[in-house]
């Protein structure tokens, strides 16, 4: 882990923040908020869609962009989480970088919605507990707290409440997501460690920058590192 340390301690948490902000991504779904400024639609949106955001036929970027422009253009005009939810399915059906388990995502659609009944009008709660967010997304889907899925849909929405709140950092219990670069880097690098989750925590803790914030550093750099 020292060694990896030593890559990144050059960095402060103010620059993970903005390799976070110029990332494509990010700057999509500002694009999006700009053009819906209803924040229920808008988060609502985002937790969904980051639930079915797995096995894509291109890159993640890709398939952002695709969403928030199929969005500008077709805004949603009911409100209710079936009108969402119904919205999100249309598309993904027509999506061209989402275009495998379908089926298997629309369950998982299904099985968002009771949460989402808790989740609308009170977003800026949910922004101020990430904690408690996670724990609730894994209850529904019955999945572990810190499931790739679960971490991601954390993340997209709290990236993307910035645009509407104050910016809050990623709390320090929240794990990395476990994807193949980080999965690649702690075989690189990790010496003595045999747990990936132990060696994310601490290399975070050492570097006093929390997971998730730290992914995004691992990221923009990962082909120096690796």
């Amino acid at each position: 882990m020292q060694e990896l340390y030593n890559k990144l301690k050059q960095y402060w948490i103010e620059d993970a923040i903005k390799i976070e902000e110029s990332d494509r991504q990010y700057i999509a779904l500002k694009k999006l908020w700009d053009n819906i400024e209803n924040k229920e639609v808008y988060l609502s949106l985002i937790i969904a869609n980051s639930i079915i955001c797995y096995q894509l036929s291109w890159k993640w970027e890709n398939y952002w962009e695709e969403f928030s422009d199929y969005f500008i253009k077709f805004p949603i005009f009911n409100k209710e989480i079936w009108g969402l939810l119904s919205a999100l399915w249309k598309f993904i059906k027509t999506s061209k970088n989402n275009k495998r388990f379908i089926d298997t995502k629309i369950k998982r659609l299904k099985k968002l919605e009771p949460f989402l009944g808790t989740f609308f009008w009170k977003e800026d709660y949910f922004y101020k507990n990430m904690l408690e967010l996670r724990d609730k997304l894994a209850k529904t889907m019955k999945q572990k707290n810190d499931a790739k899925t679960i971490v991601f849909a954390v993340k997209m929405f709290s990236y993307w409440a910035r645009n509407i709140f104050d910016l809050i950092y990623f709390p320090e219990e929240i794990s990395i997501p476990i994807d193949s670069r980080i999965t690649k880097l702690f075989e690189k690098y990790k010496w003595e460690y045999t747990d990936i989750s132990k060696f994310y925590f601490e290399l975070s803790k050492t570097l006093n920058i929390p997971e998730l914030h730290l992914d995004a550093l691992v990221w923009v750099n990962y082909d120096e590192l690796i």
